[in-house]
C-alpha cells in the first residue's frame, strides 16, 4: 500500500478527531441514568411510546424511578429489550426449581 507524503501531515489531525469520537462513545455507553429525551433517542421510540412502556411495561423501582422527573434505568431497559430477567424467565427457573424440589421428596 502506497500512501503519499502529503496525507502524513493529517495523521494527527485524524487521530485527534478519533480521540474524540472514541470519548463521545465511552461517555455515551456509560451513562446509566437516562431522562425521557434520552430514552427515546435511546431505544428509537417517541416520547409518547415512552411514556406508554412506563405505564404498562416498566416497573418502578426496576426500569424508571421518579426524583423530580423520570430516570431510566438503561442497565435495566438493556435487559427489557433483550428479554433477559423477563417474567417468563422467572417463571421457567421456577418451574425447574420445583421440580428438582419434587424429584427430592
Amino acid at each position: 500500500m502506497e500512501i503519499a507524503l502529503e496525507n502524513l501531515e493529517l495523521l494527527p489531525q485524524i487521530l485527534e478527531k478519533l480521540t474524540i469520537i472514541e470519548q463521545r462513545l465511552d461517555t455515551a455507553s456509560q451513562k446509566r441514568w437516562l431522562n425521557v429525551n434520552e430514552l427515546s433517542t435511546y431505544l428509537g421510540y417517541s416520547k409518547d411510546r415512552i411514556y406508554a412502556l412506563k405505564d404498562n411495561e416498566f416497573i418502578e423501582g426496576v426500569h424508571y424511578y421518579k426524583k423530580g422527573k423520570l430516570l431510566f434505568d438503561r442497565y435495566e431497559i438493556d435487559k427489557w429489550v433483550t428479554g433477559i430477567g423477563s417474567n417468563h424467565d422467572k417463571e421457567k427457573a421456577k418451574a425447574i426449581v420445583n421440580r428438582i424440589l419434587d424429584s427430592i421428596k
